[in-house]
């Protein structure tokens, strides 16, 4: 293999370990993404579910002090989620970064792939046209050189 085709492959092998290494990074910045979407949810259920426990209380026996704690933990709660949203948030960039850098490996990938096709198929043309004319060579020189089996043709005037 020519030295231009080794270098080829050496650059194609350094983009797949890239392309590689930017797939691990994007499932990792989903995953990461998944999560923190699904303790945003959490966050949520567990909202809803405090607030109906607290609605049957109230109606019950609802004291000035047990409403001022109720409002404090929403508050809290509230700022839970608005902090868990941010960081949903900022897990949804990083993996829409991590996406385009490896969208953007896989290109390279696939560019240097179809390089090395069109060496190898340019090689494989000169190797088809060098073949063919060496068949063309020496179909010319059996057509020019006299067959064994031809009687040799005598000058005229001798019998």
């Amino acid at each position: 293999m020519s030295s231009p085709q080794q270098s080829l492959i050496a650059v194609l092998e350094q983009a797949q370990e890239a392309r590689d290494e930017a797939m691990a990074l994007f499932e990792s910045s989903r995953k990461a993404h998944e999560a923190a979407r699904q303790q945003l949810q959490s966050l949520h259920d567990f909202r809803r579910q405090y607030e109906v426990r607290w609605q049957g209380q109230f109606r019950q026996s609802g004291g000035v002090e047990i409403i001022r704690c109720y409002q404090e933990f929403m508050t809290r709660l509230t700022d839970a989620e608005n902090e868990q949203q941010r960081r949903v948030d900022h897990c949804e960039q990083a993996m829409n970064r991590r996406r385009s850098e490896l969208i953007e490996r896989e290109r390279k990938v696939a560019a240097v792939n179809q390089l090395l096709k069109r060496r190898e198929d340019e090689l494989a043309l000169r190797e088809r046209r060098r073949d063919q004319k060496a068949t063309d060579e020496l179909a010319a020189r059996l057509i020019s050189s006299p067959s064994p089996m031809q009687a040799p043709t005598l000058p005229s005037g001798h019998a």
